[in-house]
């Protein structure tokens, strides 16, 4: 029994109190210039909702701004995901949250700061629970039940279980890539694997706080960190009309496709529940604009030849016409 509510025990039996206790949010860019813009739009955003919390961003490239309150110049390894996961424990923060470049920061959020009281780290489970898609990293010694969490959002304290978790992290990540130089993949699976196997106390969040409003999922409460860009563009305007759709209604509810449904019981006798129509948003930009820009760039990346070669399979050969059955 502790002498005060004020007073918490840390996993490691270090009583302190959380007054004292340093908070803060980072930010990690390095490999792609293009992350800058959407790092300063979501840095502003944050420091609209929650402007006393401080936020230091880690960069292989100059950042600037108000917003910023340290800038840590940094050596990049080569693969952004890589140093995401290594430079995690180089936060100057007791109690921090990892915040990704594309998140925006629709309401503030300390009650996520309250969870490490009790817990290492928290964060929400991924929307597809697998992104291995093509089973770069296979490890059939993890039941699938274990899903992979969302490393887009990571909350945590500094704490030799949490400290541990994030090196096994970074050390996976690296033997994958010498072993397999150039094969693309991500963070998230060497996480679960770190995760699983580790013994910090991680809690899951709901996509509340980490909703990736152009997938799908499952949302009771307001919506407070949304996830995710249109070709590294993260314009306030638009961000603020996909806010207004999600919280247009805070009851539990559904979204995909653009689309927000909550459930509707109608009938006097019997009830009967149907799916209502909360709101819609479209895509920031025009559909076929964004398709044509698609098109130049596979142009550009593989040549007209060989683009044709893949949609159309008979355009190399002598054939004017696709053979016939």
């Amino acid at each position: 029994m502790l002498g005060t509510n004020k007073e918490i025990e840390s996993s490691t039996g270090v009583i302190y109190d959380p007054a004292t206790v340093s908070q803060g949010a980072i930010y990690i860019v390095t490999k792609d210039e293009r992350y800058l813009n959407l790092l300063r739009a979501s840095a502003e955003s944050l420091k609209r909702a929650m402007p006393d919390l401080p936020i230091t961003a880690f960069s292989q490239f100059p950042v600037e701004g108000p917003c910023f309150d340290e800038v840590r110049i940094v050596k990049a390894a080569g693969d952004g995901f890589y140093d995401k996961a290594r430079l995690m424990l180089q936060s100057p923060y007791q109690h921090t949250i990892f915040v990704d470049a594309d998140i925006y920061v629709v309401r503030p959020f300390a009650e996520l700061f309250t969870l490490l009281d009790r817990f290492d780290c928290a964060a929400t489970h991924e929307e597809y629970l697998n992104t291995d898609w093509l089973n770069h990293y296979p490890r059939p010694d993890i039941p699938p039940s274990y899903p992979e969490f969302n490393t887009g959002i990571l909350v945590y304290r500094r704490s030799p279980a949490i400290d541990r978790v994030f090196e096994n992290w970074s050390e996976l990540y690296k033997e994958f890539l010498d072993i397999n130089p150039g094969k693309a993949t991500n963070d998230q699976p060497f996480f679960r694997a770190a995760a699983y196997y580790g013994a910090a106390r991680i809690a899951t969040l709901g996509r509340e706080y980490n909703c990736k409003f152009r997938g799908q999922g499952y949302l009771n409460g307001p919506v407070k960190l949304l996830h995710g860009h249109v070709k590294f563009k993260m314009r306030a305007d638009y961000m603020r009309k996909v806010a207004g759709v999600m919280n247009a209604s805070e009851k539990p509810r559904v979204y995909i496709g653009g689309k927000v449904y909550e459930q509707k019981i109608s009938g006097r006798l019997w009830g009967r529940r149907k799916a209502r129509k909360v709101g819609s948003f479209p895509e920031p930009e025009s559909v076929m604009l964004l398709r044509l820009r698609r098109l130049k760039e596979l142009i550009k990346e593989r040549g007209v030849t060989k683009l044709l070669g893949k949609v159309v399979p008979w355009h190399n050969t002598r054939l004017t016409r696709p053979p016939k059955a």
